[in-house]
């Protein structure tokens, strides 16, 4: 694949391979988001093209509030966690993956359950 081209998959289907042009379309484009992780097996260098949530684009929590309100909350409560959690650094085996320390971190404070 030559440099500077990334191979996008939907879900787990190979989409297209693509290159800067098709970034930028992607950054303007309100329907559309992609998302890469280093923390799922077997996709090194992908990135994943999806459905960018109705309030892509908007600045900041009250941004937010004023395309769907109901999603402000939840989003103050989630800067709330993960910034009670700044700081906290590396990773930790979870079954057959590694997981930020930080997410540990958010779920705990967020009430849930982990398996560490």
């Amino acid at each position: 694949m030559p440099r500077g081209m990334l191979q996008a998959y939907a879900i787990k289907k190979p989409a297209f391979v693509f290159g800067i042009e098709d970034l930028a379309f992607v950054k303007d484009n309100r329907n559309l988001r992609l998302t890469a992780t280093p923390f799922v097996h077997g996709y090194e260098d992908k990135v994943f093209l999806g459905h960018a949530a109705p309030w892509k684009g908007a600045k900041g929590v009250e941004g937010v509030r004023a395309i769907k309100p109901e999603v402000a909350e939840g989003l103050e409560k989630a800067i709330s966690i993960s910034k009670s959690c700044a700081g906290v650094k590396g990773v930790v085996r979870v079954g057959d993956r590694y997981l930020p320390k930080k997410v540990i971190c958010q779920i705990e404070k967020a009430g849930r359950k982990t398996t560490a």
